[in-house]
């Protein structure tokens, strides 16, 4: 089974285990050993993805790739045809392949819903950023998708299902005696991204609603989500009746186990530097499920599936010739770095790195070029979306297309003191989030003073600060009032190039020519 039948019947046979030697390897099958013959054991497998951002290998080509993610899945197909493969959440967008604009429009998530469909995915959640395009955009990526979408919690602005999505699946599955159980599929994801054509619903009282619906039906339920860990947990407290919880959102693997039952929640690494394989025997008679989970790492030692690779090298070469059109040329070597420069998420929206720091001079040096030179400068973090280490050597531009997809532009803004202090104490307080900022030229002290330039800021004082255009949009986390057009107390100077073009300049001026 590579697809759900149109009738939502699946059959499941006997799968295998996928093995992970060190995580030093390529993936190897191990063919389980089959219950006695006339044992009521009902067998399955689910592959698990979330939060995948890129269809090509990442982190210099060693990491991820959803052509290496087919060849997995394909390893289990010759063992049986029956694969259930899902993704929770978040690949429409933030891409910078996404942005880039193909026959007139941008793509926005159409190369990933197209590799996703050539891989043979099964079944999809809702991730907070399917809801970053435009709602025609959004329709469209229904309508290509293969695969349907499950969610308990979000409609069209009118209230009604979108289509392409359900509120729950009941999936039945037998084995090769005829023994039979149903797998119920229910999803939810987090109001992170309002949108007018979207209606969201509490997303545990959805859940629980759909579970009881589905609760006579289903013999092991699923709960396949985009929520925060936290949410996560208390579905598995709250809604006793769901059995496994597969996750998405915070992009770093975690197995943890909640609830008087110890429900377990599983989620995977972002951009399918790892997949999750969990493999579920359940007994008819006893009604018993029973689940093993393999995190394996998806490396250059897995080769690549020469179809979805295929498709994977079209979408990029059509996106290449979007952004040349725009005036980059992907494959320039822009210099050569001497060390790794950090971008994953969990670091950046938690602490200062050097990428952080890097992007923020390049503002700095931007605003200078322009002739509105800034004292320090400011940047979210979530601005950049790279969710990568990239390591020392060759960077090229596109290299720095995917650390700043958004073409944001620098400016300088004057910010009167106490508005700039406000601005940095609530930039510390969104730790953890895209908010969080990143700077240069501003430090704070031990007893929590900010210093501008080695000096006190002072609250009646006017700064010049170089910054990203959206952070002083007031759409970003706490920073409504940091808002040039609306705060009295701030004003634009300058406008200047893209951030792309700044980010340029800067690594060539630290790290030199190629």
């Amino acid at each position: 089974m590579s697809k759900i039948p149109p009738a939502g019947r699946l059959r499941y046979l006997l799968l295998p285990a996928l093995l992970l030697a060190g995580c030093a390897g390529p993936a190897t099958l191990e063919v389980v050993e089959a219950p006695p013959p006339g044992e009521p054991v009902v067998t399955l497998t689910i592959l698990q993805l979330n939060d995948v951002y890129e269809i090509a290998p990442i982190a210099g080509g060693t990491l991820g790739g959803l052509a290496r993610v087919a060849t997995i899945r394909e390893r289990l197909l010759r063992e049986d045809p029956n694969v259930l493969t899902v993704i929770a959440g978040d690949f429409f967008s933030p891409s910078v392949l996404g942005t880039a604009r193909v026959e007139g429009g941008r793509l926005d998530g159409k190369q990933m819903v197209a590799v996703l469909n050539a891989l043979g995915l099964d079944v999809a959640t809702f991730g907070n950023h399917e809801f970053d395009v435009s709602e025609e955009a959004f329709l469209q990526r229904l309508a290509e998708s293969d695969f349907p979408y499950v969610s308990a919690n979000v409609t069209d602005a009118s209230g009604a299902l979108f289509p392409n999505a359900r509120e729950h699946l009941l999936l039945p599955v037998e084995d090769e005696t005829g023994a039979t159980m149903t797998l119920g599929v229910v999803g939810a994801v987090l109001p992170a991204n309002p949108t007018d054509y979207v209606r969201y619903e509490d997303p545990l009282a959805a859940l629980a609603e759909e579970v009881a619906e589905i609760a006579d039906s289903a013999d092991v339920v699923l709960a396949l989500t985009h929520l925060a860990f936290e949410d996560d947990a208390r579905v598995a407290d709250e809604v006793p009746r769901v059995d496994l919880v597969l996750g998405g959102h915070e992009h770093e693997n975690l197995r943890a186990y909640r609830g008087r039952g110890l429900t377990p929640i599983l989620k995977a690494d972002a951009n399918a530097t790892t997949v999750y394989v969990h493999r579920l025997r359940y007994d008819t008679t006893t009604g018993s499920l029973r689940m093993d989970s393999e995190l394996v790492r998806v490396s250059d030692a897995i080769p690549d599936d020469p179809e979805v690779a295929a498709e994977v090298r079209r979408w990029v070469d059509l996106a290449y010739d979007g952004f040349r059109e725009a005036g980059f040329e992907p494959d320039e070597v822009v210099t050569v770095t001497t060390e790794p420069l950090e971008g994953r998420e969990a670091v950046l929206r938690n602490q200062p790195t050097n990428l952080g720091r890097l992007t923020a001079e390049a503002f700095l040096h931007e605003a200078e070029r322009g002739g509105a030179p800034a004292e320090l400068a400011l940047l979210n973090s979530g601005v950049i979306r790279i969710e990568d280490v990239v390591p020392a050597g060759p960077v090229t531009q596109y290299d720095v297309l995917r650390i700043l997809p958004f073409p944001n532009l620098v400016l300088t803004v004057e910010v009167r003191g106490d508005v700039l202090r406000q601005a940095l104490s609530q930039g510390l307080a969104n730790r953890g989030s895209g908010g969080f900022l990143q700077t240069t030229g501003v430090a704070q002290a031990e007893d929590g003073a900010w210093l501008v330039g080695g000096e006190p800021l002072d609250d009646a004082r006017v700064y010049r600060v170089a910054v990203n255009d959206f952070l002083v949009s007031g759409r970003e986390r706490g920073l409504d009032f940091f808002d040039a057009e609306a705060n009295p107390n701030m004003s634009v100077v300058a406008r200047h190039r893209d951030v792309r073009m700044a980010l340029i300049d800067e690594l060539r001026r630290v790290y030199g020519q190629p």
